[in-house]
């Protein structure tokens, strides 16, 4: 009986870390606001793709496509993300933001800081697109 347990708990274990892995199925992120309300988005796919949409320009084009190890590194840079970050949303009237089918991270209210290890992701997914 205690065999079947606890073989039932690995099974679930690992059905849960497998899960997590391919939570991230479409990350966006970018910025917006301030006097015209404009906002640049980029969206990275699954299969590594990035796309840019500017809202004032309705522009949505491909502008590359990252290796399958960057993708990881985001993803890995995700998962240790503590829920206090996963939770966070101080908009300002210049704001940013990181989102995916689960979370939305949002911030640029003065009074409000973004924590450091969001700001460290928004960098490297912004690394990213620039490299």
């Amino acid at each position: 009986m205690k065999t079947i347990l606890y073989i039932g708990v690995v099974i679930l274990l690992n059905l849960l870390k497998c899960s997590t892995s391919n939570d991230l199925k479409e990350i966006k992120f970018g910025e917006g606001g301030g006097f015209t309300g404009a906002m640049t988005e980029y969206q990275i796919k699954a299969n590594g793709e990035i796309f840019i949409n500017k809202s004032l320009e309705k522009e949505n084009r491909k502008i590359k496509t990252i290796r399958n190890a960057d993708l990881k590194n985001i993803e890995k840079k995700f998962s240790k993300l503590s829920k206090e970050s996963l939770n966070f949303n101080h908009p300002g009237n210049l704001y940013y933001f990181i989102e995916t089918d689960q979370i939305k991270i949002v911030w640029g209210d003065p009074s409000f800081p973004e924590p450091s290890e969001i700001k460290e992701l928004y960098n490297q997914l912004k690394q990213v697109i620039n490299n």
